[in-house]
């Protein structure tokens, strides 16, 4: 093609011409590099390191560790939720002390196997704040809530990333093989917030969750709009095969809660309740914010807490 290309004089002045175009479009090219970088950091998933975990103690037997999940609110991180769930943490760890003691009284052995209780928090995959480690599990048009959202935008992403985690031999889609239920890495999700509404979701379109023999938390949760007509199936299930009866669930629901009111979080409770499982609320007269023990509300509410795991 060059040889046959004719060839051009080209004048001092289109010279300069052309340069200032090359420099102009370098420019452009590197300013959109810089902006797409920009943006993938700012929506990259986070990498395995992103799952933040704390043990109370180290058994002698793997066996006998109570593994615990939680998902943080919107604008969290794992990291930071686990802090803040600092008093939770500490008074059980307490009570499960004073149940290991117990135990190895009524054993009469100091070779009575002891229980440890394994913390760990996902982080969601979108960052939120280009200032801060704040993270979403979806993301929602400006003014629209996860009660009246038509969709959530990364749903399935998240939802992915918990089911990973809680069930890592599904991980790869083409895997065919049954799994049972002490494959399943947790005994126990905590979610708060938009975490609590992430579970709820979850729970009612998941399969492969409904056969754990998994416990859940939903703390501050909301209606999760865009799987309502799910939800509303669950009390019509016939299949209890599926959603076992014994599922266990606990939500904590604040009084004075302005983020997600207490009316929204008791439609899930409701649908659930209705499925036939071993549903209960712990009430308190804080707002959204898991309870943190600083009054005697709040400490009762942390012993509901603790009672229920």
């Amino acid at each position: 093609l060059l040889r046959n290309t004719p060839v051009m004089t080209v004048s001092s002045f289109s010279k300069l011409f052309l340069i200032s175009c090359v420099a102009r479009n370098s420019i452009i090219a590197q300013a959109f590099t810089s902006l797409q970088h920009h943006q993938i950091m700012r929506h990259s998933r986070p990498s395995s390191s992103a799952i933040a975990a704390t043990t109370t103690s180290s058994p002698h037997d793997d066996t006998n560790v109570f593994r615990i999940l939680c998902l943080h609110g919107k604008g969290g991180n794992g990291e930071k939720f686990l802090k803040r769930l600092l008093p939770l943490r500490t008074l059980l760890d307490d009570n499960n002390s004073l149940a290991n003691e117990k135990r190895k009284s009524d054993n009469d052995s100091l070779h009575a196997s002891n229980i440890s209780i394994k913390w760990e928090a996902l982080t969601a995959p979108y960052k939120i704040s280009d200032t801060d480690e704040a993270y979403a599990w979806w993301t929602m048009a400006p003014g629209v809530r996860s009660f009246n959202a038509d969709e959530y935008i990364g749903f399935d992403e998240s939802a992915s990333n918990v089911m990973s985690a809680v069930l890592p031999s599904k991980s790869d889609s083409s895997s065919t093989t049954t799994t049972t239920p002490t494959e399943y890495n947790y005994d126990l999700i905590l979610g708060h917030s938009q975490g609590a509404i992430l579970l709820a979701a979850l729970l009612a379109t998941n399969t492969d969750l409904q056969r754990s023999n998994c416990s859940y938390i939903l703390n501050g949760a909301a209606w999760p709009n865009p799987y309502k007509k799910a939800l509303k199936s669950i009390s019509e299930q016939t299949d209890h095969d599926v959603l076992k009866e014994e599922t266990k669930m606990l939500f904590v629901m604040g009084k004075n809660d302005t983020i997600n009111p207490i009316e929204s979080a008791k439609q899930v409770h409701d649908c659930y309740q209705t499925a036939g499982l071993d549903v209960s609320i712990s009430y308190h007269e804080g707002g959204h914010s898991v309870p943190n023990g600083r009054d005697l509300d709040s400490e009762r509410a942390l012993e509901d807490i603790c009672n229920f795991i």
